[in-house]
C-alpha cells in the first residue's frame, strides 16, 4: 500500500494513494450527479446535503478502501484503540472562483480529504503555533519557520490530519470542477486504556 508520512509543524499528516482511483473516481462522479449539493452562499464551495455518505450502500466500494487505510493507520502509528471509523462524510464541489474558508473539524479526532478530480486547488494547512510567527521570522519552504504546509494531491490521493489543524483553499481557477470528499474519523471501542485515561467510543 503506497503512502507517505510527513511531520509538519508539531504534528503528523499521513497520505494514501488509491491504486484503483481511475475506476473509483469515475464511479464517485457518477454518483455525485444524483446528489443534492448546497452552499452557504457564493463564492463558497458546495457540499452534499447528506453528510453521512459512509452509511450508504452505493458508496461502500470507496469506504472499504478508506477502512483498509484506517487499519493501516492504526497499526503504523501504534494507536491504543480497537479501531478507527468514519463518523461523518460529505462531498465538496467547487467551480470557478469558489473557495473553502479556513476552518477546523470539531467533535472529531482525525479528518481527511480525498481528491476525486485532478484539477484541484491546493489545500493549505496553517501552523497552530502563532508564537512562531513573532520575533525574528525568515520565510522558508523548509520545515523551519513554515507558516503553511500546502498539499495539492493528485486524483486518487487522500490526506489525513488532526481535526484541530486549521485548513482552507484559495479560490478555484481551473476549468471544470474541483471535487473532493471530506470526512471525520473517531476511535472505536476501548481507547487509551492506560494511566486512567481509558474510554470506550
Amino acid at each position: 500500500m503506497k503512502k507517505f508520512i510527513e511531520n509538519i509543524f508539531p504534528t503528523t499528516v499521513v497520505g494514501y494513494e488509491n491504486p484503483d482511483h481511475e475506476e473509483t473516481n469515475a464511479k464517485l462522479l457518477k454518483l455525485f450527479e444524483k446528489e443534492k449539493f448546497s452552499s452557504s452562499g457564493t463564492p463558497h464551495t458546495k457540499q452534499t446535503n447528506d453528510c453521512h455518505l459512509e452509511d450508504r450502500e452505493e458508496y461502500k466500494f470507496f469506504y472499504n478502501w478508506v477502512n483498509d487505510c484506517l487499519i493501516d493507520l492504526k497499526e503504523s502509528l501504534s494507536l491504543y484503540t480497537e479501531g478507527l471509523r468514519v463518523s461523518l462524510s460529505w462531498a465538496n464541489k467547487s467551480t470557478k472562483f469558489e473557495s473553502i474558508d479556513s476552518h477546523v473539524h470539531p467533535n472529531s479526532w482525525y479528518s481527511a480529504v480525498y481528491y476525486v478530480t485532478d484539477n484541484t486547488s491546493q489545500t493549505h494547512f496553517k501552523t497552530p503555533l502563532s508564537q512562531s510567527l513573532t520575533g525574528v521570522y525568515i520565510q522558508s519552504d523548509s520545515m523551519l519557520n513554515r507558516e503553511e504546509w500546502i498539499y495539492g494531491g493528485p486524483a486518487g490521493s487522500m490526506i489525513l490530519f488532526p481535526s484541530w489543524l486549521e485548513h482552507f483553499t484559495l479560490p478555484f481557477h481551473g476549468d471544470g470542477e474541483r471535487v473532493t470528499i471530506s470526512f471525520n474519523i473517531m476511535p472505536r471501542g476501548l481507547t487509551s486504556p492506560y494511566y486512567l485515561s481509558g474510554n470506550v467510543y
